[in-house]
Parts: structure tokens; sequence; C-alpha cells
């Protein structure tokens, strides 16, 4: 048996990826980062492409997406696979899933090469040097945009939730995956990278979506060159149109699926295209499988499925459809989605999924209108020069698409215009009772579209990839937010054909004929049209700086210079932010706006013992003090040992000063970009002068503090114990206090549990201070976990919660026990105890220490 070179050099790589990961230091990031970048977005497309022929393409800039593209829906797939097998989702499934993505793609390759079955030999092919220039300069744009400052701010809050959930999978919490309203895709290719990494940093959890971002500029010049007869320019000018797409570079930088599904959708449409115009029908089980993927990332993949039944539709018009093929895709799709979503639907929230979308994304109206929406986020994201250029565009190519039926195109065209400038001008006017109307005129300019005979294929199925999303948000969305960021691939395409023959037009119209010797020239006209021409170009141009500015400001500058800019357009009506943009967003109002508070100075002094206890924050979410606490859970109580106030652009909050009054010390001050950004206060500190900390001397120490092992490592339990309570609870251990206490004093306890069986009563544990004689002299009732009701634990899910047990000021000095239980509030019953380690039952209560009262 031989093997081709290929099959080689992929399973060569394999191995060095492997031996790289498995055996070099952790301190080794400049060799383990590449490699699981390899593992995971190189080889297995590199593999299953040179195993399918590379699709039939010899172009280079194809052949790259197909690559990288490919790997991303192949190891998603994987991972995805490991995750819903039985067990933790660890480093060994991750990379045996991995493995396996690339080595049956070697496997394929290695059979077709034994076989009759030959791939194809050919020359690759590269665009012209300008077209390959231009190319790169347009990614090196993107690429300024999406990657400068990747890692700078810390995590969002919503990106925390992501972060957390691989966490929960590592901890073997089965069910983590059905936690969030989608699938878990967007959080398994930052956890490929984290575990094949060794330690996570913000900037490697966000390469997943900055690869696909970057990628998705390559793709629409792929795919814009397809669509155009493989003209080059239309490719370069959706390639451009999407580098400078604010949506995109913000969702770049943030650990969320919207890169994912927007250029996977591209993808599908280019495999899609290609099925309708060569015939290839085994396309569509690659089309099958990226969407399948996509909708497992986002239910907003649904929204894309509608020009695929219209190229469909086509090809059975044209008497080209393969039924079986069809069937063959759909049955593939189905059984993809089937493998996420049964289970998910199965699951015992998703009582909550539903009210979430019904509530606060779909709402329970028939109808709409957030078309004044779509302009707001794109201003936000893209400044106030995006939408008028996207929106002029569209209406020139409309236009022009009408003025084919002559005068009467022209009536409809002009009555549709002012019907949808009515919508946002006037959006009252299509309000009929409960009943909103504003999709009507949107609708009917799209089905005069679609039938009309006069429009391009290419145009038709372009059209319906943006107004299939677009309108669907808009219109039967209660909060289309920023998921109208899927249209815009779409929209950057008939904004391409638009300008095109705009630039066409106004070229033909700077000549004008003239004869020679009877032979029509073309001369040149008065210099006007040229003057047009010329300056459309400047105005472009000048749209184009001032859009990358904006997105430079709000994405890739630092806290403080954003601070000062907003606080300069605030102050000053006529700042040149103002002048420039209208006016700033807030700070952190939109996604990928940095934020940085200082949490990593925190995190490691924590992790070092120089602070400890319980902790509360002020003007942060708390969710990214719990993350860079390495895990540790906020304080349930309002006077924790710690308080940790952060600044923003007002300045410090107005809780600071409670807090000091309650007679906390600001013992640290954290510094961001050389301006104090975070205080800290401890409780019964000796007041003295704050110790100064700058952020970066601890970033590159904490960030080695990040293994997934010591991130979902269990609390440490001086007490262990294995107490079941009635089957719902097993108590794992606890922390009593051992040394005297004093009358008066507040005795903290707590408890580490995991949940046996979901609950349908919401129980409350008592701690009580029992005397000799039987008496109570303190007692704490609450729920037993902390901010976790009983009713909402899942089994095999585990939490803790600290009481604390006051003892009663009159208390005689003795021996006393702490007792402990839970019960039911409606009857007072006591859940049974049976202690697992002895084999024997405890009744209702237990004793979980003795501690001496002194005077």
């Amino acid at each position: 048996m031989s093997f081709s070179r290929t099959s080689i050099s992929l399973f060569l790589a394999l191995l060095l990826g492997n031996a790289i990961v498995l055996y070099s230091s952790l301190d080794w990031a400049w060799l383990r980062f590449p490699a699981a970048l390899a593992l995971t977005f190189v080889l297995p497309g590199w593999a299953w492409m040179s195993a399918l022929g590379w699709l039939n393409t010899d172009d280079a800039v194809e052949r790259i997406v197909l690559v990288i593209g490919g790997s991303s829906v192949l190891s998603a797939l994987a991972l995805l696979i490991a995750l819903l097998l039985p067990g933790p989702f660890t480093e060994t499934p991750n990379l045996i899933a991995l493995n396996l993505a690339t080595l049956i793609g070697i496997a394929w390759l290695i059979i077709k090469s034994q076989s009759k079955i030959q791939n194809r030999k050919s020359k690759i092919t590269w665009p012209s040097r300008t077209v390959l220039l231009i190319l790169l300069a347009i990614v090196a744009v993107a690429a300024f945009t999406r990657l400068f400052r990747l890692g700078y701010a810390e995590f969002h809050e919503d990106e925390l939730e992501n972060m957390r959930l691989i966490v929960r999978a590592y901890k073997g919490e089965e069910y983590a995956p059905y936690l969030d309203t989608k699938g878990p895709i967007h959080w398994l290719l930052p956890a490929a990278l984290w575990y094949l990494n060794g330690w996570v940093t913000e900037g490697i959890a966000r390469t997943p979506f900055v690869i696909t971002s970057i990628l998705l500029v390559p793709m629409m010049f792929a795919l814009g060159r397809r669509m155009s007869g493989g003209r080059a320019a239309p490719g370069l000018l959706a390639a451009g149109f999407v580098a400078v797409n604010g949506f995109y570079v913000a969702y770049a930088r943030f650990v969320e699926n919207q890169s994912l599904i927007v250029l996977w959708g591209a993808l599908a449409v280019w495999l899609a295209y290609r099925w309708y115009k060569e015939d290839t029908d085994w396309f569509l089980f690659y089309t099958a499988v990226i969407l399948a993927v996509g909708l497992i990332a986002h239910p907003d993949v649904l929204l894309y499925l509608p020009v695929f039944v219209y190229i469909a539709w086509l090809k059975m018009r044209q008497g080209r459809l393969a039924w079986s093929w069809v069937l063959g895709a759909v049955l593939l799709f189905s059984g993809l989605v089937a493998l996420f979503y049964v289970p998910y639907f199965l699951d015992p929230e998703i009582g909550l999924v539903y009210q979430y979308f019904a509530s606060d994304r779909i709402g329970e109206g028939l109808f709409y209108n957030q078309v004044a929406n779509l302009f707001d986020q794109d201003q936000l994201y893209s400044s106030r020069y995006h939408a008028p250029i996207l929106v002029l565009l569209l209406f020139w190519l409309l236009l022009r698409q009408f003025a084919r039926w002559r005068w009467w195109g022209w009536l409809v065209f002009a009555g549709l215009s002012l019907a949808m400038v009515s919508t946002v001008a006037w959006p009252a006017l299509w309000q009929v009772g409960s009943l909103n109307l504003a999709f009507v005129p949107y609708a009917g300019l799209t089905l005069l579209l679609i039938v009309s005979p006069q429009t391009a294929v290419e145009i038709k199925i372009i059209f319906l990839w943006f107004i299939a999303p677009l309108g669907a948000l808009l219109f039967l969305a209660k909060d289309a937010a920023d998921h109208i960021q899927v249209a815009y691939t779409g929209w950057a395409l008939l904004a391409v054909f638009a300008l095109l023959d705009l630039w066409a037009c106004l070229k033909t119209s700077s000549q004008q004929p003239a004869f020679k010797n009877g032979t029509a020239i073309q001369v040149p006209r008065l210099p006007s049209a040229v003057y047009r021409l010329l300056l459309g170009t400047v105005v472009l141009c000048l749209a184009l700086a001032l859009i990358i500015g904006y997105q430079y400001l709000a994405f890739n500058a630092q806290v403080t210079t954003y601070w000062r800019a907003k606080a300069d357009s605030a102050a000053h009506p006529n700042s040149i932010y103002n002048l420039l943009y209208g006016d700033l967003p807030r700070p952190r109002k939109i996604f990928s706006n940095p934020r940085l508070g200082g949490w990593k100075a925190v995190g490691y002094l924590w992790a070092s013992g120089d602070l400890s206890g319980d902790f509360r924050s002020v003007n942060e979410s708390f969710a990214v003090p719990v993350w860079y606490t390495l895990q540790t859970p906020r304080s349930c109580y309002d006077d924790p040992q710690n308080y940790w106030v952060r600044n923003d652009l007002e300045g410090w909050p107005e809780e600071e000063q409670a807090i000091m009054d309650r007679g906390y010390t600001l013992t640290r001050v954290v510094l961001v970009d050389q301006e104090p950004m975070l205080h800290l206060y401890e409780k019964n500190a000796v007041p003295r002068q704050p110790e100064v900390l700058d952020l970066e001397a601890y970033r590159h120490a904490f960030d080695r503090l990040t293994t997934p092992a010591r991130m979902a490592q269990d609390e440490i339990i001086s007490q262990p114990a294995s107490l079941n309570f009635g089957d719902k609870l097993l108590l794992r251990g606890y922390d009593a206090p051992q040394s005297p206490a004093h009358p008066g004093d507040l005795l903290p306890v707590t408890v580490y549990w995991e949940s046996l069986a979901p609950m349908e009563t919401r129980y409350r544990a008592f701690v009580h201070l029992v005397g000799p004689d039987g008496a109570r002299w303190g007692q704490h009732d609450d729920d037993p976990a902390c901010r976790l009701m009983t009713t909402e634990m899942r089994p095999g899910q585990r939490s803790s919660r600290q009481f604390r047990l006051p003892v009663n000021p009159a208390t005689p000095p003795g021996d006393y026990q702490i007792v402990f239980g839970l019960y039911a509030p409606a009857t007072s019953q006591r859940l049974p105890i049976w202690d697992n380690l002895a084999g024997q039952s405890l009744g209702d209560s237990v004793v979980l220490g003795q501690l001496t009262i002194n005077n």
C-alpha cells in the first residue's frame, strides 16, 4: 500500500501538533498556541478538502477559505459529539475529537488514493498580482481592526456566560450544553484552544471568532467573483464592504457565535450557487452539514434557509433537480440538527427558553416595525456614514431593476419607496389596531423583484439572502437588536452590483459619440461628468476613512482614551467627535467597546492569599469578579470582608461613600492605563496608605493561573462528608468554627452540596446553636445554597452557602453544638439524613461541630 505525499504530510503534522500539546511546557505558548490553531483550524479542513478533490476548485483563495472555514465546521461538529457523550468534557475528549476530525479525512484520502477514484490533479491558480495585492490590503485592514488589542479588554459578562459553561462542562455537568438559549458551538471552539494551549486569555478565547471574521473577507471575494462570472472587481468590493462592517469588527472581538454563522452562511451560499450552476449534486451534503452546524450554533441560521429553498426551486423549474440528492441532504441536515435539538427540547428547563424568546425576542405580537432600529444599530457599530451608503446603493440597484419595466416600473418603485420611507418617518401610519402592517411594502417589493423576468438570477438569490433574515428580524421580532448583522453579507453583494452599475453609468456619461471618417468614436464630454466620477470616489474614500476611524475609537482604543473622547463629546457641542460622528455611545453600550477594570490584579492577589474572605463588587457585573477570582462565588451578604469598587466615566459611584461610612478601609488602588480604576476595601483593616497596583504587572502572572483544572477546581472543604438528605441533596462537606467564641459573635458555617434529584419543594436549611440542655442560643434559616433555590437545582449540580450563626448575647459559658438540617417550610417536616460513610441513619438533623463559648 502506497500513501500520497499529502496524506503523509497531514499525518506528520498531526503527530507534531499532538506532541507539542502533550509534552511541551505550558510556558511555551509561542509553540503550543500555533499547534492548537493547526489542530483546530487547519488540519481537519486540509485533510477533508484533499479527500474531496478540493470541491473542484483550483483557485488558491477559495482553497484557503475551504481549509480554514471547513476546519471550523468540522472541528465544531467533532467537539459537539464529544461534548454530548457521557462524562466530563476535558482535555482528553477534546484532543481525541480534533484528532478524529483530521484522521477520518486522512483515511478517506488514503482509500481514494488506493481505489480507482482519483482526485483530479491541476495547478493552483492565483489572482493577478494587482488583484492579489488589493485583496491583501483589504484583509490587512480587516485584520487590523479585528486583531489590534484583541486581548486588551477583560471579558464582557455575556462572554463570561460562555466561558463559565466551558468550566461547567469540564466539571462534568452534562446538562451544560442546554443551559443557554442557543447551542454550545460558540464556546466549544474557544474551549478547544484553551485546553490545547493549557491556559486562557481573552485574546485566546476570542481567536476563533477573529479567524472566521477575517476569513469572511476572502470568502466574500470568492463569492462575489463567482456570482459575477469571474470578474475580480465585484469580489474585491464585496470583501471591502464586509471588512469595514462594524458588526463584523465587534463580533470578531467577542466570544459569541455571530462571526461563525455569518461565515458559514456565506460558505453555504457559495456551495449552493455552485450546485445551481454546475449541477454538482454532492455539494448538497456539504451545504447540509454547514447549515446544520450553523443552526446548532444559533437559531438565526433558520433565516438563511429561504434562499436555499429558492435555489432548489429554480433548479426544479428547469427540470434539473435530483430529488434523491435533495432528500439525502435534507435527512443529513435533520439528523445533525436532531443530534443537539432533540435532547435540548427534552431538557426540563426548556420552558425558560420559550419564555425568553416569547417575552424578550420574538414577543407575543404578530408583526412589528423595527426598521428604525436597523439604522440605530448600524450607527452604533459602523458610524452614521455606513448605512446611508448601503441604502443609497440599494436604492440605485432596485431603481435600475424596476426601470426595466419602463414607465410603470418607475411608478411602482416610486410608490413602494415612499411607503418604505414612511415606515421610518411616520411608523404610526402602519399600525392598524394591534396589527402592524409596515412589512407590506417590503414584502411587495420582494415579490415583484423575485418574479421579474428582467432581473438576473444572481440578483434574486442575493436579494433573498439579504431580505429574508432582515425582514424576519425587523417585522417578526419584538427586539431584533444587533442580530440584523446576519443580513449584511447579502447587502454587501447588492451594494457591489449597484456600485459597479453606477460607476459604469458615470463612465458612460463622461463620454459622447463623435464621428471620424463616418465611424462613431468616443471623445471626452464636458468635464462635469468626470468631476462627478472623481467626486464620488473622493466621497467614498472619505466615508471609508471616517468609518475606520470610528471603529478604532469604539473597539481598538484604550479605555481611558475612549472615556476622554466621550467626555469631550458630552461637554462640548462643537467637539470634533460630535462634528464627525454626531455622538459617541456611552462606554460599554456596544459589544466589544473595551472594558477594563483591572480585575486580573485582584485575581492574582486572591490566588496568592493576599486577599481573602468573601467579597462583593460595586459598579461591575457580578460575573466579572467571580471569573477573575478563579470562580469564587460572591458573598450572599451585604457586609462581606471585601468591597471592590470600579470607576467609570462619571467617576466613583455614590455607594463608595456608604462603604467608607460602614468602617471599610481603602487598602489598595488598581491602575488601568495609569489611571485609578479599582478601589479595594477591606473590613476591620488597619488604616494605612493604600497600596498602588499597576494592572500590567499582573496580567501575565494571572493568565498562567487559568488552567482548565484550576478554573474548575472544587472548593477546599475542611470537613469532608457524604450525608444524604432524603435522596434530594448530598452534603459533600462543611466548614465549621473550631476555636472558642463569645456571646454576640457571628459564626460562619459553610456547607457544600450536590443535588441528587429534581425538587419541586423549595427546601430551607437551619443552623442552630444548641446548649447541653437542648436550649437554642442561635439560629439562621435560609436557602441551602446561595442564590440558588432547590427548585432550580439540577441533578449533579454543585453549590455552597455560608451561613452566619448569631450567638445570643446572653449565652452562658459552656460547650455547645452546631446542629444542621433541611425542612419543607409549608409543613416544617425535616428531611431524613443518611450517612453514606458510616452506613447509618442520623435522624433529621446532624451535628456539624462543637465549640466552647467563653465570656
